[in-house]
């Protein structure tokens, strides 16, 4: 009995060791860049701004317009500015500031943030009252750290 009793304590043995060799080999420290990707590239953002919060602006009045930035990277980002253009050739007057001053700020990978942008009316042409079509584009800067 002591004798099977001290084989299977062998095997076990063996067995732990063989275990404690495969996790060493493994188990690597460090870290890597995800493949194709480099620190400060340019990072993929998808950006989707609120038009709507523009809805009624007048000359001289300031309206905050959120803007939802996604990542659409498998990693993590950092975002480093975000602005926005309109189609109307400058004839209502509008320029863009941001809300929040904190770039760059990080983003996880695959998740989405609220930012957001105070937009500006200035003196406006005439013919920006009842402007029609008026579209907004927003652009978020990033880079994969």
């Amino acid at each position: 009995m002591k004798k099977r009793i001290a084989i299977i304590a062998a095997a076990l043995a063996v067995f732990a060791g063989i275990a404690v060799a495969v996790y060493a080999a493994y188990d690597v420290g460090g870290s890597s860049a995800p493949s194709g990707f480099t620190a400060g590239t340019a990072a993929d953002l998808a950006v989707d701004p609120q038009e709507e919060d523009l809805n009624g602006i007048l000359p001289g009045q300031t309206v905050q317009m959120d803007v939802l930035i996604s990542n659409t990277n498998p990693v993590p980002v950092q975002v480093t500015g975000l602005t926005a253009t309109f189609n109307d050739g400058g004839v209502c007057a509008l320029t863009v500031a941001p809300v929040n001053g904190w770039y760059p700020y990080p983003l996880a990978a695959s998740t989405s943030y609220w930012d957001a942008l105070n937009v500006t009316m200035g003196d406006a042409a005439p013919g920006c009252e009842g402007w029609a079509g008026l579209l907004v584009t927003a652009t978020a800067s990033g880079t994969m750290p």
